[in-house]
Formats: structure tokens, C-alpha cells, sequence
């Protein structure tokens, strides 16, 4: 191996938006340096405070650019730059940013408002003056005893004392990546205890206010601090090293630049926040549709019911096509199902057995990946003893031969995909693009999910619904992702839970877990503790797993208990709807890690086993045996969501609590809106009802406030909802949209003197308000308010 540092600039030029930098090099411990060889440097502004950064080792032949297109315009704003070169320094400026370039001695350095956010290092060496890490640089092989070839690129930034770094997709290990190498490289991690992972994205956020994204589609390995505690060493296969630099007052606004520049997903259908009802597998329509009528007998809320492998004829997967042996008459079945309430998801995975007729077909058409012979690539052990191959999704003819099979499928009333696998293209396979496994391995699952999305939106579906496992940069545009294959223990269940929390910090807001976990059989306890975070704390919520996973299977208490979590989450649907609405217009996920919420907390920064659903929840899931647990409560003030006790923030609560019970709390200040539970989403939404927690008094006469952003679905639009208590006249104020029923607004220890709605006076009552009236309940502190009638129960009361 033979490593190439840049050493000096050459030479330079400027333009508008634009510093171009051709950079002289040097050969550590070669004998001879090529002197007149020179690489380009190319620095380019989209904002005064986004830049892409480009170097070429290889500049005479043509590159592989990025490996999505961006959305340029979302980020880009006007900038001016302005340079001045003294004591061998350029200064690049623009009204944000001020980037040092050593000219004599190549540097690099990124600061604003004085600060330095970003340096590379060239001075980590041993006492020995040794280098640990190496700065901008390339890396050449020989091949053939002889000729060296360009393998690798890099870069290596400082790591501040106290800086924390967040991001690269969904990693199942700590959420803090410092003291980490990680490796971005779409891959099967085979359950979710190592840092291998499925959803990979080459981005992190630094806790000094910016964000490094390697514009790539090659794999690429981050070293934050483990072999230099002082370094973050940024590795890239290839023979170009481009990186955007964006940055950010917060975490959260970081995460808007980066889902504004790589695109962010529609919200997902309503009824897809249901619960999923799935396990490997339901194999015949009379399993399936027993599986149906049981949940309504036993008034489980569903929604979705999902078939794996078995929906096909096993030896013939994947060829798309219905076994109507085991389903017979799927279209009757399906509409069936309908009648009840119930969306269908079917699974596939994107290669063809050999056994399959589809395998011959396949290859004499040239639809499966190639080995470099012409040959299809073989492989076995696709997922558990199979053999196939793999469909080439660059490939014109096979994508249509594809999206053709899901056009029939959702015209026939499927209604959702789950795109399994994806993980396994070869780094030495042929694509019928021209390009090897090694440049396409983490942009396949995007060719794979763009043909049966394009293919759903040609069946008339506006938004549709995937459910999907890999993913890279910009991938969060295909909703729904889910935590791939943990097994049946308390430890992996933590550590998927970690993983989904990282994901969120890496631009994908929707995510679900494997409830249960996939591998083995859960104990009736682990169920129960899987199922309460998974119902009641993510973004969708889908039981599954290698053996039965409804709750009937384990017992009448496991039963029970779950079956109140899945009420409770069909009447937070309106709170978590209205979360996935933000996360569409704004990338921020709805689980959110409390650093994201309280990144000044340093006790927050440090906590992966609790989170925020939004940001009015807080959801601390029992991950070991027993009820046990420590709750951070952040700075403020928190209500116990099921008991109404309320705690003083920024300390540790030693919680111990029943099976029935997970630990979650309000913030104080907050409006939580609810409806009825009811069996599945269609049809009639119901009414919403208003949890307003209010904070305490103090001794000032401030007013109390609570405020909600809700989802006005028939209007599209984000309405505010607030409460106010002016507590020096001692009257309330709420302002709420149309389609709310009433309020029940806590901590009145005495009623109010006044209380009005959209300007509206109330009158108080004694007791069952009707509309336009209100009553104290002396008993809690609450205060009932009825804005309309209804005819169903109030989930307040």
C-alpha cells in the first residue's frame, strides 16, 4: 500500500460560489516523489453555511457521483465569498462560515462566529513523532506485482474533549458514537447486538453544531476517537472523497438541513398506525382469516394483517404469484378481510430460487445479477437453505417485469409490501448498468423499493405504504422501516430499541420494531414489556416473530395487558397523526431520544434506554426482568400518565412497577388529544378529546400556558391548539379547532372564576356538563370542559 497526503496548494481560483484548489502531493517514506503530479480540491457553497467538499485522486476518468440527487434548492440561499490570502493562509468567507486553507503547508478548518467547528488534523503523532491517523489523503495498491490502483480516500477531523457525535443510521449500540468505529456498508447483522446494521447512513451530527454527511455510495468507516481519542478518521472506498457540511444552532435543525437536502417521506396512510398483526407465517387463507375473526372477538384493535413467505408456493419464491392451494380465491379473501376492518401486507424478498421456473426465464432474459462470467451470481443461504438468484432492479425490462406484478397485486386490493432482505449483492457482481456489487451494494435497496413504489403510485395508490428493512442516505423517503431480526431476549430488545433511537438521529422518523423480537419464543413477561414501548412508544407498532405472537398465546394477563396498550394506543392516534405530519414537513422522527430534546442536559445526552414519543411523552420501557428501572426526568415538570402524580425535573427516579404497567410521564405544559378506541381506523374518526396538564403556579402571577401543534386532516394544515390560565384574573382560555369534543384540564385545586372556548364564556355546572359548559372535580384538581356533544364514552373520564 502506498499513501499519497495532500501537502501544499499549487495553485487556486475563486468564483462566486466556489473555491477550485489544485493540491501538490507527498509519498511518506517513498524514495522518489512524482513532484508535478497534482490532485484537484474543489470547495463549493449552496448556502453560507452548506459546502460540499471534493477531492479526486483519479481526476482524468469519469467518477461515481452521488448516489442520490439531492435537493439542492431546499438548502440553497444566496451566498457572496469573499478571499484573502496572508502567511500562507487563504481565508474563504461568506456570512456565515470562515474556512482556512494552508497553502504552503496544506490545513483545513471550518469556523463560525470565531468558534472552530471543524479542523483536520495533521498533528496526532506519537511520542515518537509517529502519526497515528492520516490527514487528507489516498490510498494506491499494487495490483498485478506491479501497477497501483487508487483503493481508498480519507480525511481526519479533531474530536473535541467534550464533543458527542450522533447518526450513522441505525446502529444497535450506544447512541453517543464516540470511542466507536463504525462502518456504513449496507449489510445483515444477523440481530441487532453488534454495530453491523441494515439501515446505514454515512452522516453525523456533532454536538458543536454542525453536520458531516460523505456524499457517497461506497463503503465508508468512521473512527470516532478509538484509536485516537483526539481524532474522527473518515475513511471512503473509492478513489473520491466528497463530504457536505451543513450547520445547525441545534440537533433538531441539523436534522431539518440534512432530511431538507436528501428528502424527506410523505406521511404514511392513518390506517398504517394501527396495529400490525404478522409471525413466520401464516400459511393457508383459513389460519389467516381465524387469525382475523379472533382479534374482533376478542376486541384486539388491528388494522393490518401480514403474510410472509407462505403466500407463495415456497419452492417457486419469488415469482409473485398467489399458492391458491393454501389461499384459494386470495381476491375473495381479501375483500373479506376488508369487510372486517383489515389491510393486507404481503412479503417478498428480491431474488428468485433456483428451483423457481421464474430462475430460467430470469436468466435468458438477463434479469438477475450477473458474476463477471455472464453467469447469474448464485448464492446460497439467501435465508435459511435456499438457493437464487438476484433480481437486477437496474435493468429496465426486469423493473417493469416487477412493478407489473405489484400493479396487479394492489389493483387485486393488496395493500402494502414488506421488502425484505436486499442486504447481499456481491462486492465482484455485474449489474446490467455496468457497475460492480462494490458501488451498488447500498443503493439497491433504493432501485428495489423506487419499482414497487413507482408501481403502487401507477395502481392509483397516492401515498403508498412499503415496509422495508435496508436502507442508505435519503432512504427514509420510503416509509415504513422497521428494527430487522432481534432475538427473544431482554438485551436485544434494548439494543433494537437503541437501534430505532440512532435511526431517528439519522433522518428516518418513522420505525417500528419486531414486537416480541423474531428469533425463539418470548417468555409471557418479555412479550408483555416488548409489546408496551412497541404499542404505546413508536411510530407503528407490528407483532411478529418465528413463532405465534398474538397475545392469546400467552396467557390471559399477557392477553389483557396488551390488549389495553393497543387501546391505548388507537386513542392516542390524533397525537401520534399529527406527529407523523411533522415528521413529513419537517424529518424529525416522532421517537425522539431526549438528547434531542434536551441537548443542553449533559445527564441527557448520555441516556439510550428512554425517549420522548414527540414531545410531550416520555416513555421509559422495562428492559430486564422484573419492574425495576432508573427514569431520568429532565429539567421542568412531569405527570405520571397513569396515576396524574407529578414530579419536579433534572433528577433520577428509582421506579418499580407492575406488569401492567410501563413507565411513561407528561410534560407539564402540555395538550395530549384523544379519541375513542375503537377496532380498526376506517370509517368515522370520532371526536377529539383534550388532556391539558398544566404546570404549577409558582409564586409569580405569570400565566400557565399548554400548547399543541394537531393535525387537521380535513383541512391539511397544522392548527395550534392552547390553553391558557391567567392566573392574576383566574380565568382560562381555550382556543380549540372544530373537530374537538372536550377538555379535561388538570391541576385546579379551586375551580377557576371564568372559563371561555374560541371566545365563547362557559357557564360552570355542578356536575355532566353538557355544551358550552364546565364543572370542577374537587377530587383530582381537574377541570371538565364539554364543547359538543357525543354519543360515545370520553376517553378522559
Amino acid at each position: 500500500m502506498v499513501t499519497h497526503l495532500v501537502s501544499a496548494v499549487d495553485s487556486y481560483s475563486l468564483s462566486d460560489a466556489a473555491v477550485e484548489l489544485q493540491c501538490r502531493l507527498e509519498t511518506p517514506g517513498a524514495a522518489t516523489t512524482d513532484d508535478d503530479r497534482t490532485v484537484p480540491v474543489r470547495i463549493r457553497f449552496y448556502a453560507p453555511d452548506v459546502f460540499r467538499f471534493e477531492m479526486l485522486s483519479t481526476p482524468e476518468n469519469p467518477t461515481a457521483g452521488s448516489p442520490i440527487s439531492y435537493d439542492i434548492d431546499a438548502v440553497r440561499r444566496p451566498v457572496s465569498l469573499s478571499a484573502t490570502e496572508s502567511d500562507g493562509t487563504l481565508r474563504v468567507e461568506t456570512t456565515a462560515l470562515s474556512l482556512r486553507i494552508g497553502l504552503e503547508e496544506w490545513a483545513f478548518e471550518v469556523r463560525a462566529d470565531g468558534d472552530r467547528l471543524l479542523r483536520e488534523r495533521r498533528d496526532d503523532r506519537t511520542a515518537k513523532g509517529e502519526r497515528r491517523t492520516q490527514p487528507l489523503r489516498f490510498v494506491e495498491e499494487e495490483v498485478n506485482r506491479w501497477p497501483l490502483r487508487v483503493t481508498e480516500t480519507g480525511t481526519a477531523f479533531g474530536l473535541g474533549p467534550d464533543e458527542r457525535v450522533f447518526g450513522l443510521g441505525e446502529k444497535f449500540t450506544d447512541l453517543d458514537k464516540r470511542g466507536r468505529v463504525i462502518e456504513s456498508w449496507v449489510t445483515q447483522p444477523n440481530g441487532t447486538e453488534t454495530e453491523f446494521a441494515h439501515k446505514n447512513v454515512p452522516l453525523y451530527l456533532s454536538t458543536r453544531g454542525y453536520g458531516l454527511l460523505a456524499d457517497t455510495a461506497r463503503k465508508t468507516t468512521f473512527d470516532f476517537g478509538a484509536s485516537s481519542s483526539g481524532t474522527i478518521d473518515l475513511r471512503v472506498e473509492g478513489d473520491a472523497l466528497r463530504f457536505f457540511f451543513f450547520t445547525g444552532d441545534r440537533l433538531k435543525e441539523l436534522l431539518r438541513r440534512y432530511t431538507a437536502l436528501t428528502g424527506r417521506p410523505h406521511r404514511p396512510e392513518r390506517w398504517t398506525f394501527g396495529v400490525w398483526m404478522s409471525r413466520l407465517s401464516y400459511q393457508s387463507r383459513d389460519e389467516l382469516e381465524s387469525v382475523a375473526e379472533t382479534l374482533r372477538e376478542r376486541e384486539i384493535p388491528c388494522d393490518v394483517l401480514h403474510v410472509d413467505p407462505y403466500w407463495m408456493d415456497i419452492e417457486t419464491i419469488c415469482d409473485l404469484a398467489w399458492d391458491e392451494d393454501a389461499f384459494p380465491d386470495p381476491e375473495a379473501m381479501i375483500e373479506s378481510l376488508a369487510d372486517r376492518g383489515f389491510k393486507l401486507s404481503l412479503w417478498e424478498y428480491p431474488y428468485v430460487r433456483v428451483d423457481s421456473p421464474l430462475f430460467e426465464e430470469f436468466a435468458d432474459r438477463g434479469y438477475l445479477v450477473e458474476d463477471g462470467t455472464g453467469s447469474p451470481y448464485v448464492l446460497s443461504r439467501l435465508s435459511v437453505d435456499d438457493r437464487g438468484g438476484i433480481v437486477d432492479f437496474t435493468d429496465p425490462d426486469a423493473r417493469e417485469w416487477w412493478a407489473e406484478r405489484h400493479r396487479e397485486l394492489a389493483e387485486s386490493g393488496v395493500d402494502v409490501f414488506k421488502l425484505d432482505f436486499g442486504e447481499y449483492l456481491p462486492r465482484d457482481a455485474v449489474l446490467s448498468n455496468g457497475k460492480t456489487g462494490a458501488a451498488m451494494r447500498n443503493r439497491y435497496p433504493r432501485l428495489y423499493y423506487e419499482t414497487v413504489q413507482d408501481a403502487l403510485r401507477a395502481a392509483g395508490r397516492e401515498r403508498p405504504t412499503l415496509w422495508v428493512r435496508s436502507g442508505w442516505i435519503g432512504d427514509q423517503v420510503f416509509p415504513i422501516h422497521w428494527g430487522g431480526d432481534p432475538d427473544t431476549t431482554f438485551e436485544a430488545m434494548a439494543a433494537n430499541l437503541r437501534g430505532g433511537l440512532s435511526l431517528g438521529l439519522s433522518g428516518y422518523p418513522f420505525w417500528a420494531t419486531d414486537i416480541g423480537g423474531f428469533r425463539g419464543e418470548p417468555t409471557p413477561e418479555l412479550y408483555v414489556r416488548w409489546a408496551q414501548w412497541g404499542l404505546l412508544g413508536t411510530s407503528h407498532a407490528r407483532f411478529h416473530g418465528t413463532t405465534p405472537r398474538e397475545p392469546w398465546h400467552f396467557g390471559e394477563d399477557a392477553e389483557a395487558i396488551v390488549r389495553d396498550y393497543a387501546k391505548e394506543r388507537y386513542r392516542l392516534l390524533p397525537y401520534l397523526y399529527s406527529y407523523a405530519e411533522r415528521a413529513a414537513r419537517t424529518g424529525l422522527p416522532v421517537m425522539r431520544p431526549l438528547v434531542l430534546e434536551f441537548e443542553d442536559d449533559p445527564a441527557a445526552r448520555a441516556i439510550d434506554t428512554q425517549y420522548l414519543l414527540g414531545e410531550e411523552l416520555l416513555i421509559a420501557p422495562i428492559l430486564r426482568p422484573g419492574g425495576r428501572r432508573e427514569v431520568y426526568l429532565p429539567e421542568g415538570e412531569w405527570v405520571d400518565y397513569w396515576s396524574g402524580a407529578r414530579y419536579d425535573g433534572g433528577r433520577s427516579l428509582d421506579v418499580d412497577v407492575p406488569l401492567d404497567t410501563m413507565p411513561a410521564y407528561v410534560r407539564a405544559g402540555s395538550i395530549v388529544p384523544y379519541r375513542t378506541w375503537t377496532q380498526h381506523l376506517d370509517g368515522d374518526r370520532g371526536p377529539i378529546h383534550l388532556r391539558v396538564e398544566f404546570g404549577s403556579s409558582g409564586e409569580t402571577a405569570a400565566p400557565r400556558e399548554a400548547t399543541f401543534e394537531h393535525f387537521d386532516a380535513g383541512a391539511d394544515e397544522l392548527v395550534s391548539v392552547t390553553a391558557v390560565h391567567a392566573t392574576a384574573s383566574d380565568s382560562v382560555t381555550l382556543d380549540v379547532p372544530p373537530d374537538v369534543a372536550s377538555a379535561r384540564l388538570r391541576r385546579f385545586d379551586d375551580p377557576p372564576a371564568a372559563l371561555a372556548v374560541n371566545d365563547d364564556s362557559y357557564e360552570r355546572v355542578a356536575d355532566d356538563p353538557g355544551p358550552g359548559e364546565w364543572t370542577h372535580d374537587a377530587a383530582d384538581g381537574a377541570v371538565q370542559v364539554t364543547v359538543a356533544a357525543t354519543d360515545g364514552e370520553n376517553p378522559l373520564t
